[in-house]
């Protein structure tokens, strides 16, 4: 091989006198390689000890290869002695093509340098072998031939290898921006309009005629570099600067702040993927940064000259083409600013621009929110009147500033500047003062989902029950048990006909029914911190910010899922305390009926009904029945029907007549209170009437109930009673004398 590049130059060796290992073995492995040409290994070692390797592939390619690929290729492999990188593989053909993708920009036309792998060093070293090395170059020719190592979906190619970056903003708009400013002591900029004092250049914005993507074969040290890769309406860039800079000198007298301060240049590149395509694939965005200024221009160009510290002109815009052309340059690529999109994409996920409304930003509310924020989903509005204080720096997404403030506000200010625009707007307000002001009315009605994390009972059923006709946006309320282990996710579907008001006292039903749940509500006096003298209400849960972390994660996740779908949801998340091992407890959301008497709606759960109807065919053909389990919203004149102990053993169940026993029947009842801390209770009694017969109350039903009302009614409580027959379950009710 008779190549006189600079690079490959050294004292010719033998194979065994190689004495850097990674040679060595690649020595051995193209003696024994199919696809080396026998005869042609070359070893040299250069005057830095670097050793060079000259050898012939066979590579495969098609009957009409492109990009000018042969079927047999001299290539160059450096070895250093550092072996702290892929060795160096080098083309040698001396017409090999420039610019083509996947190669290394040098300060040297040729050889052409190229880039057979894009994994890192570090870790395939670990188990990298030289017969792979060899088979990662025979691939980079093959598939260069077949047109096929830069994949049509693959993002096209920088132009340059940078020496740092640019942050670019949302939307963002060359002209809008005069400035760059250094951020610390990194090679990052960002645009501003206005100095920072420190490392900031004065910025000038072009846009260029279109280019191809590749790699330019130099890295530009000088302006004139760039002036054939980089035309304005087909004039070289220093050209077209050159021409501003004598069109504007006037102007530039007249600002002598800006006339010392150092350059900077950015060109708006139009990219297309192949060069007979005729529309722009992808723009880039490079910057030009220099130590010159215009002074320094025009005091080598001989037309400006500082007088006692005042700039003068010499000669009226006569800035010379060579200092410009000369002006040393440094490259940056632009870096896209974090935004929605990026972060989205960043995250792995579609971008969503859905509004939706959250209530609650506490522990669990700021940290999903937070979640959220960083994947760049949806935009928000946040309603909490609560401050933050000491205590709940434990375990929520705010810092120390924000101690003392609303925390609506915060987490709104925190997500907005985290992006730099505005995705999230606070409201500073309890929810149930405001749930009637038109402008929350409307922000409701706009989301995509309604998420209530207030932890707020009243809350729930608000927005349950009272803007049925108004709303059509899902409620979803998600929150922890009282020590943080259990996540709880109730979520209705996408038409509501599974109301959040429904859901919840479903989730209280399941918690009884489900044994190994009977724990989940349980709230030790231990895990109660009051951080207040002035009020026994004020107490905060002693829960672990890694459960309100581990459960914010996977609430976030499910969140996303109903979102999507708009499945009704009831789903328990439990962390082992022990192995911190999840599992997810879900349970079918049932259907209900409703029943209207006088004022008063009473709903009545299928699954109970079905359920009563089972036991009452179990006992035919005698009666039998059992209490009723639910809730009441007096306020609401609402009563909710959900679940029964059927009748204890010492009940005397007769073909027509039934009288309710009394062995464990309280045990038991006390213990559901217990289980669902005492969000559910006693609502009254039913029983079932024999085969064929009415489910009209007899005279001893009648006397029942009114002796049920009477005990009932003086304190306050609704009470019901309930007769089963073949077709239906009449409910008889009278409302407390108020």
């Amino acid at each position: 091989m008779n190549y006189s590049y600079q690079i490959i130059e050294g004292t010719e060796i033998q194979p065994d006198e190689l004495k850097i290992a990674r040679a060595k073995s690649l020595a051995l492995a193209i003696q024994h390689h199919p696809y080396c040409i026998e005869g042609t290994l070359v070893c040299r070692r250069r005057t830095d000890n670097s050793e060079v390797i000259l050898v012939t592939l066979d590579i495969e390619i098609p009957q009409y290869p492109a990009n000018g690929i042969q079927v047999y290729e001299d290539v160059a492999i450096i070895c250093s002695a550092c072996d702290n990188n892929f060795p160096e593989v080098y083309a040698l053909r001396e017409d090999f093509e420039e610019s083509l993708p996947h190669t290394n920009l040098c300060s040297f036309d040729h050889p052409i340098a190229l880039c057979v792998t894009e994994q890192s060093f570090t870790e395939a070293k670990l188990k990298l072998t030289e017969f792979e090395f060899i088979g990662y170059i025979r691939n980079w020719f093959t598939l260069t031939s077949l047109d096929k190592l830069h994949q049509e979906d693959q993002p096209l190619e920088p132009f340059f290898i940078p020496k740092g970056y640019v942050m670019l903003t949302h939307l963002y708009d060359p002209e809008k921006y005069t400035h760059l400013n250094r951020i610390g002591e990194t090679n990052l900029y960002e645009l501003s309009n206005e100095p920072s004092g420190h490392s900031s250049f004065h910025l000038f914005g072009f846009k260029s005629d279109p280019q191809t993507h590749g790699f330019v074969r130099r890295q530009p040290k000088v302006l004139s570099d760039i002036g054939e890769i980089i035309q304005i309406d087909g004039i070289a860039f220093p050209v077209v600067l050159r021409r501003i800079l004598n069109e504007r000198f006037k102007e530039f007298l007249q600002n002598q702040s800006l006339i010392k301060r150092k350059l900077a240049f950015h060109c708006c590149i139009p990219v297309k993927r192949h060069s007979d395509d005729t529309d722009t694939c992808s723009w880039e965005y490079l910057f030009f940064l220099t130590e010159a200024s215009i002074l320094d221009i025009g005091e080598k160009s001989g037309c400006l000259s500082q007088i006692d510290g005042l700039i003068v002109p010499i000669i009226i815009g006569d800035f010379e083409q060579e200092v410009i052309d000369n002006i040393p340059i440094e490259l940056y690529s632009s870096m896209l600013d974090y935004n929605p999109s990026t972060s989205a994409l960043f995250n792995n996920i579609k971008k969503n621009d859905d509004a939706f409304v959250l209530i609650g930003a506490g522990a669990l509310g700021s940290q999903v929110f937070d979640h959220f924020v960083r994947m760049g989903f949806g935009t928000w509005t946040i309603i909490d009147h609560d401050n933050l204080y000491p205590h709940n720096l434990a375990k929520h997404s705010l810092d120390r500033k924000s101690v003392g403030y609303n925390k609506a506000i915060k987490v709104s200010e925190k997500a907005n500047e985290l992006h730099r625009m505005e995705i999230a707007n606070p409201i500073d307000s309890d929810f149930l003062t405001i749930k009637k002001d038109d402008s929350v009315i409307a922000k409701l009605q706009d989301a995509k989902a309604i998420i209530d994390m207030s932890t707020s009972i009243a809350v729930a059923r608000t927005l349950a029950r009272d803007y049925n006709e108004t709303i059509e946006t899902p409620r979803i309320s998600s929150f922890l048990n009282p020590d943080g282990t259990d996540l709880v996710v109730l979520a209705e579907d996408k038409r509501r006909k599974f109301r959040l008001d429904f859901l919840e006292l479903q989730y209280y039903r399941c918690l009884f029914h489900d044994e190994s749940l009977h724990d989940h509500l349980k709230y030790e006096d231990s895990l109660k911190l009051r951080y207040n003298r002035n009020s026994c209400r004020e107490i905060t849960n002693r829960i672990n910010q890694t459960d309100v972390a581990l459960n914010a994660s996977i609430c976030t996740k499910s969140l996303q899922l109903i979102i999507e779908n708009g499945e009704p949801t009831i789903s328990i998340w439990r962390t082992d305390k022990t192995t911190f091992e999840v599992r997810k407890y879900s349970f079918e959301p049932t259907k209900w009926i409703r029943k209207d008497i006088g004022e008063w709606t009473i709903h009545f759960d299928l699954w109970l009904l079905d359920r009563m109807n089972s036991f009452r065919y179990s006992k035919l053909p005698n009666e039998t029945g059992g209490i009723l389990i639910g809730s009441y919203d007096l306020s609401r004149k609402v009563i909710y029907i959900c679940d029964s102990l059927f009748a204890p053993a010492d009940s005397k169940e007769n073909r027509s007549t039934f009288e309710r026993g009394a062995e464990g029947l309280l045990t038991e009842y006390n213990k559901y209170l217990k289980v669902v801390d005492n969000q559910l209770c006693y609502l009254g009694e039913w029983h079932s009437h024999p085969q064929g017969c009415s489910t009209e109350p007899s005279t001893d039903d009648f006397n029942l109930y009114d002796y049920l009302y009477k005990r009932m009614s003086r304190q306050g409580s609704p009470v019901l009673m309930g007769i089963l027959g073949d077709d239906d379950c009449n409910i008889i009710f009278r409302p407390c004398p108020t």
